[in-house]
């Protein structure tokens, strides 16, 4: 097999589906821009490599053998392949018929992106963008894996990977006006214990771990909701309180339907990143990051 693949060629492939196509080997040469005789050698290399007769030779009509028919059907499989794997790599050189696949690790951020992605199809029409919400965990593990193109962390990731810094928010703490929390000018942890928490379980256990040790988790009152609008709906019914971005809650806080009040932690600032491979990007997979950039979402106060 190995010396096999060592003396077999696109060249041989081709010159089987032009003999079979053509019936003869002063067609086939024609159609390959070569003589009749530098054919019929590549002929005679190609049987004696394979060690089997491709053709019988009908005069000058050539018929193919059955052993023929079966490196004819391999050699047009592989030509496909070969003709597909080009055309597609054109495209990704123009950024045409081509998918960005993005991730990120809070499910705020399903309420931004929606506002940039149409922003970004006026300009690249061809280039589709697939969201992939079940993705939340070790976002790098799968940039690595090739399954994700843009990774949008709360972070920057190690030097393995490209950092491109988005924006900076903060992580508030939410409830309704009429809660007693909302008589603070803002919220300590230890102020957050005796309360019923409305939370995401995406990022839920990560929360919980920054904000207590595992003996308070335990006593806890924590609700998980999949969605932001069905937690604030909450939170304004004096429901509960949740700890978000603020930026994902300005249509509640715009209505005055629930207030915010900042956590006392340092790392309520966040920096959030597209993190990449480390590589040289594609124009389409630049030209969307550059977007991102320039979007930012809005911060209310």
């Amino acid at each position: 097999m190995e010396a096999l693949l060592k003396r077999l060629e696109i060249r041989h492939l081709r010159l089987v589906q032009a003999i079979a196509g053509s019936g003869s080997l002063s067609a086939a040469a024609t159609g390959l821009h070569l003589t009749q005789s530098a054919l019929s050698h590549q002929l005679k290399v190609l049987e004696e490599t394979l060690a089997v007769s491709l053709f019988h030779r009908h005069g000058k009509k050539m018929v193919i053998t059955p052993t023929g028919q079966r490196v004819l059907a391999a050699a047009e499989k592989i030509l496909h392949e070969l003709g597909d794997m080009h055309s597609d790599l054109n495209n990704l050189k123009r950024g045409t018929d081509v998918c960005i696949r993005l991730a990120t690790e809070c499910y705020t951020s399903f309420h931004w992106l929606p506002r940039v992605i149409p922003l970004y199809r006026q300009t690249h029409p061809n280039v589709r963008i697939n969201l992939e919400p079940e993705i939340d965990n070790n976002l790098t593990a799968q940039l690595t894996a090739g399954e994700l193109d843009i990774a949008i962390r709360m972070s920057a990731a190690n030097d393995k990977f490209d950092s491109h810094l988005l924006f900076n928010d903060d992580i508030v703490v939410l409830m309704s006006p009429n809660h007693p929390l909302a008589q603070s000018q803002s919220i300590q942890p230890a102020q957050l214990l005796e309360q019923h928490l409305m939370l995401y379980h995406s990022g839920k256990n990560r929360l919980l771990r920054a904000l207590f040790n595992e003996a308070q988790i335990s006593k806890l009152n924590v609700t998980e909701m999949p969605l932001t609008e069905a937690i604030l709906e909450w939170c304004s019914a004096n429901l509960g309180i949740t700890i978000m971005a603020r930026w994902a809650a300005k249509r509640w806080l715009d209505t005055g339907d629930v207030v915010l009040r900042p956590l006392q932690v340092p790392w309520a600032q966040r920096h959030w990143h597209a993190v990449t491979l480390k590589q040289e990007l594609p124009a389409y997979l630049q030209d969307f990051i550059d977007l991102l950039k320039a979007n930012p979402p809005e911060n209310p106060q």
